[in-house]
């Protein structure tokens, strides 16, 4: 029997770095952009007695320590690309990064549908104007974070640091955009229920985005099966090269656009495992390839 593991660091070095740059800069900068911000708006919130405004706050505040969170994996993952003691690597990282800013999320949302429904219930007096006027710079600077941590090449749905960063960004643009709906029509309308009403819709569809994001990153840092497409392929692969069995093929994601896989094969005229390395050389995102041959009629059990 022979065996082999290779990385092929090389392939998808540059694709992982350039992702990595964009992340690292744009979780640096939004971090900065809104510490400030949500300082501003959870003071406003409790000097005004907007619930709206003030759950913008705490969920921007949140969006600030999940930037934190972002920069560091972003940092951390560099700094240790080429560690050994990192058997896969470091960009499993990136997932519990995700993972980490989730469950922030859902504490935040918790938070904002208690606090709401209090306010339902006992109503307080809000300083519409200047309430309005801070749900609005809140907007504006969830759009330029939005902007700043943009999916230039599609890698959201790769990295999962980058995706966190950027549902968080979402979040906050939606509950500031919710906070002024509320704040006018509570201020032009008489509608003082609309401000709680909003922080409880706002907690649903938050809790949700953190939902879906547990378990994705939840899927990763687990070791679940990578997309059955990409198993197919290599299967094909090494069955296209004739009396060739795949007997066990196991492929799961172990950083951003980064793969591994474990393969047991019985060939009938068995070759190096070198052959079968260079037949998934094609293949996009492999960084680790272990290679069991078997010699052997490929159609025993």
């Amino acid at each position: 029997m022979h065996h082999h593991e290779h990385c092929e660091h090389g392939h998808c070095a540059h694709g992982h770095h350039h992702g990595h740059q964009h992340g690292e800069r744009g979780a640096r900068l939004v971090f900065w952009l809104t510490t400030a911000t949500m300082l501003a708006e959870i003071l406003a919130g409790w000097a005004f007695g907007s619930m709206a405004l003030l759950a913008d706050g705490w969920h921007m505040a949140s969006h600030a320590g999940a930037m934190a969170v972002a920069w560091f994996a972003y940092v951390f993952a560099r700094r240790h690309a080429h560690n050994p003691d990192f058997v896969f690597g470091s960009g499993k990282v990136n997932a519990l990064a995700g993972f980490a800013s989730a469950v922030g999320l859902v504490l935040v949302a918790a938070y904002m549908a208690v606090e709401s429904v209090g306010r339902l219930i006992a109503p307080v007096d809000i300083a519409f104007g200047w309430a309005t006027l801070v749900a609005v710079s809140g907007l504006a600077v969830n759009v330029a974070s939005a902007w700043l941590l943009r999916d230039e090449d599609h890698s959201h749905a790769h990295d999962h640091n980058l995706r966190a960063a950027y549902v968080h960004v979402l979040a906050d643009a939606l509950t500031s955009v919710l906070a002024i709906v509320a704040l006018l029509g509570g201020r032009y309308l008489g509608w003082v229920w609309l401000d709680p009403l909003m922080g409880v819709v706002g907690a649903l569809v938050v809790g949700r985005w953190a939902y879906g994001l547990l378990i994705d990153t939840g899927k990763v840092l687990l070791d679940h099966s990578a997309d059955p497409a990409l198993a197919g392929e290599l299967r094909r692969r090494l069955e296209a090269e004739g009396d060739v069995a795949v007997r066990d093929l196991a492929v799961w994601c172990v950083a951003p656009r980064g793969y591994a896989c474990q393969i047991a094969l019985r060939d009938a005229a068995p070759r190096p495992p070198e052959h079968y390395k260079d037949l998934l050389r094609g293949v996009e995102g492999l960084v680790r390839v272990v290679v069991e041959v078997h010699p052997g009629d490929p159609r025993q059990a």
